[in-house]
This record gives C-alpha cells, structure tokens and sequence, in this order.
C-alpha cells in the first residue's frame, strides 16, 4: 500500500503518542444499533442473537426491507464527499442485495409498505477491530470505516472486519421478535491505498447477505 508522504509523518507522530497505551487491555463497545446489548449470547465469540420471544418466521407472509444504516464511527460533519458516495453506495448495495436474494430464495413477497403478516428487516453495517485471540463475545473494537491517522495500523495488519447486526420486527404490534449481530472473520478488509473502496469490503458484504437470507429460509 503506497501512502503519501504527509499522511506517512502524521502515522509516525501518532505512533510515538500511543506507545505507551499499546499493551492496555480495549474496552468493549458497540455501535449503538442496539439499545441493549446485554442479553445477547454468542458460542463462538463472533455472533450472538437474543430472542424476545418465541416465534415463527413462517407464520408471516411479507417483508418490509428497511434502508441499512451504515455506521462509519466518522461523525457526518467530518466526512468526505467520497466517504458519503461509498457509504451511500453499502446502504443501497446491502438493502437491495436483501431484496432480491429473499424474494429468489424464499416465500416471503417484498412490499414497499406495511401489510397484514408484514415482518420488518432493519439492520446496520460497521467496521470493527477484531481480536481474535479473546474468545469472550464482545472482543472488538468499533472502528472507523476508512483509513484515518488512528485507524491505518488496523488496517494494515488485517485485524478490521465488516460487523453486521439485525433486528427482525413485527409491523403490527411494533415488537422486536429478533435480534442478531455476527463479525464477517473470513473476509478480510484489505486496502490498496490510503481510501477504503467499495471493492474491498464487498466480499464481506455478500457474505452477510447471504447469511441474512438464510435466516429467511428457516
């Protein structure tokens, strides 16, 4: 990865500021999907869901896909014209990558607006910072999704992945039926410049579509 000559100083700075923190243990956080993060249960430290209540997906007839959130952990006044372009282009990517794949594989028709036996499908893409030598759940680190002074090193050593999270509604009574959240571990986000693109995550983001459409079929 070729870097410019500026933003290679502004590494090296950083990197004398943060040596003394490098062997401190990273307190968990999250991207804020959510609103409660603390019953969620995971087996393999890399997904988790949290059921509300027992149900059955089958018992529904349509979907209603509602635009995914993209949360950059970059606040909006802050980004970049070529950031809100890729963002923008992960929200329509994923929402109609959904659309497509569950009206081809599965039972439930697509609507544009709340009918009788109409689910609803939120959800949120991130990048987090992995550390995949803890095996408790919650082991990440939200990180920025592009490459920013604080963010180039995880990057580079191949330690950032695509976060999906969903959350499965009932239109009629408002009620959260499901919720789910699983790190993209086998598709690494790795760059080829100092800008992440969309081709580089996505492989990740296919992935998540595919496991999303899955949870649709059961």
């Amino acid at each position: 990865m070729k870097l410019s000559t500026t933003f290679t100083v502004a590494l090296i700075a950083f990197a004398f500021l943060i040596n003394g923190c490098a062997g401190k243990s990273v307190a968990a956080k999250n991207s804020g999907f959510f609103n409660d993060y603390t019953q969620f249960k995971s087996s393999d430290g890399l997904s988790a869901t949290k059921s509300f209540k027992e149900y059955e997906i089958s018992k529904h007839k349509t979907v209603l896909i509602s635009p995914t959130k993209v949360i950059a952990m970059i606040p909006e006044s802050q980004q970049s014209d070529s950031q809100k372009m890729l963002y923008k282009k992960i929200s329509e990517y994923v929402t109609e990558g959904y659309k497509s794949e569950i009206q081809k594989n599965s039972n439930f028709k697509v609507v544009n607006t709340k009918e009788q036996d109409t689910i609803v499908l939120e959800s949120a893409i991130s990048a987090v910072e992995v550390h995949f030598d803890d095996k408790k759940w919650n082991q990440f680190s939200p990180i920025a999704m592009d490459v920013t002074v604080t963010s180039y090193n995880s990057y580079a050593d191949g330690n950032v992945r695509i976060l999906g999270e969903k959350r499965i509604i009932d239109a009629t009574t408002g009620e959260s039926m499901f919720e789910s959240m699983e790190i993209i571990k086998d598709e690494k986000i790795i760059l080829d410049d100092e800008n992440l693109k969309f081709e580089n995550i996505k492989p990740a983001l296919d992935k998540w579509i595919e496991l999303t459409v899955k949870h649709f079929q059961n």
